[in-house]
C-alpha cells in the first residue's frame, strides 16, 4: 500500500524536529522516510533546504542523496557555493550519489526492457528520481512496449523526468502518446488522407475565409493535433520506410505549419453545433465540404 502525502509529511516533520533539538540524522538515516519516499513528495522536503536550522538543511540534503532524487541538483550545486561547512559536505555527498545514479541507470534500463513484476516496480521508482532529460526517448520505447500497470509505472516516471525539463514539459502530450509500431501501409494511407485534407478540403473551404464557425475550428484543430501525435509517434520508424513515405512526411509537415499559420488569422464566429450533423461513428461535428458533409476524425484514418 503506498504512502500518503500526509503520512509522509508526517513523519518528515517529525524528523525535521528531532534534527533540530539535537538528534543527528533523524532524518537521513530514518529508513522509513527513505523506502517510501516518492518522487512526488519532493515539494515536501525542498522547502527545508532552505531551513534556518545547518543541521536540517545538511540532513535533508541527505535524505536526497540517499534516495538519488535529482530534483535538487540546481539547488544543492548553489548551496554548495554558499552554505556552512557542514552544508557544503553534505551538497558533496549529494553529488557524488547523483553521479553513482548515472552510472546505475544502465543496470536499471535492462531491468525496465527484460523484467517485470516488483523488480520492474523498483527499477521504475528510482528511475523516476534519477531519470535524465536523455533518458526520455528510450523510456518512450519501453512505454509503448508494455502495458497495464507496467505502462503506467513508466508514464509516472517519464512525467517525473518532464517536472525537471522546462523544455519537455512544454510537450508532455506528445511524450505520454504511445508509440507506434512500423506498419507502412498504414502510414502511408493516413499520410495520403492527412495531406489531401490539408491540401484540397482545408484549401478549399477553410483557406479561403476570413471567419469560420467555432465548430470549423474545433474540428481543424481536432485533425492537426492528430496528424502531430501520429508525425511524433512515427519519426524513429522513417528509417524502415521507402523513401515516398518520408517525402510525404515532410509534405505534411510543410502543410500542417503552413494551415496553423492560416487558422491562427482567422475570426472565430460563436455559436453552437448544430447537433443534427453529428458524425454518427464518433460524434463528432461534421463539416460541409462541395455539398457532402464529412468528419475530420473519420476522415483522417488510423
Amino acid at each position: 500500500m503506498s504512502t500518503s502525502r500526509a503520512e509522509y509529511l508526517n513523519r518528515f516533520l517529525d524528523g525535521v524536529d528531532f534534527v533540530a533539538s539535537g538528534r543527528k540524522f533523524a532524518i537521513s538515516e530514518d529508513r522509513w522516510l527513505i523506502a517510501n519516499y516518492d518522487p512526488s513528495f519532493y515539494g515536501i522536503v525542498s522547502k527545508h533546504l532552505i531551513n534556518t536550522d545547518e543541521r536540517v538543511r545538511a540532513d535533508v540534503i541527505k535524505l536526497l542523496a540517499a534516495v538519488k532524487e535529482r530534483a535538487a541538483l540546481d539547488a544543492v550545486k548553489k548551496i554548495r557555493s554558499s552554505d556552512k561547512e557542514n552544508v557544503r559536505i553534505a551538497c558533496l555527498g549529494y553529488l557524488t550519489a547523483i553521479g553513482e545514479a548515472d552510472t546505475m541507470m544502465p543496470d536499471l534500463f535492462d531491468i525496465l526492457e527484460h523484467k517485470s513484476g516488483q523488480e520492474f516496480r523498483s527499477a521504475a521508482m528510482k528511475v523516476r528520481s534519477a531519470g535524465r532529460s536523455e533518458d526520455v526517448p528510450r523510456l518512450r520505447k519501453i512505454y509503448g512496449q508494455v502495458t497495464g500497470e507496467m505502462r503506467e509505472e513508466i508514464k509516472k516516471a517519464l512525467i517525473s523526468v518532464m517536472d525537471r525539463d522546462e523544455n519537455l514539459k512544454k510537450n508532455q502530450e506528445l511524450i505520454l502518446s504511445i508509440p507506434v509500431f512500423p506498419d507502412e501501409r498504414k502510414f502511408s494511407a493516413f499520410l495520403d488522407n492527412s495531406i489531401t485534407y490539408l491540401d484540397i478540403r482545408y484549401r478549399d473551404s477553410v483557406a479561403c475565409r476570413k471567419r469560420i464557425p467555432s465548430g470549423m475550428y474545433s474540428n481543424v484543430c481536432a485533425a492537426v493535433k492528430k496528424m502531430r501525435l501520429r508525425l511524433y509517434n512515427e519519426y524513429d520508424n522513417l528509417q524502415y520506410y521507402e523513401k515516398p513515405v518520408n517525402e510525404a512526411y515532410n509534405e505534411l509537415i510543410r502543410l500542417i505549419e503552413w494551415a496553423s499559420d492560416d487558422l491562427s488569422g482567422k475570426e472565430i464566429e460563436d455559436g453552437s453545433a448544430d447537433h443534427s450533423k453529428l458524425c454518427s461513428k464518433c460524434g463528432n461535428e461534421l463539416r460541409s465540404y462541395k455539398d457532402t458533409w464529412m468528419c475530420v476524425d473519420c476522415c483522417i484514418k488510423k
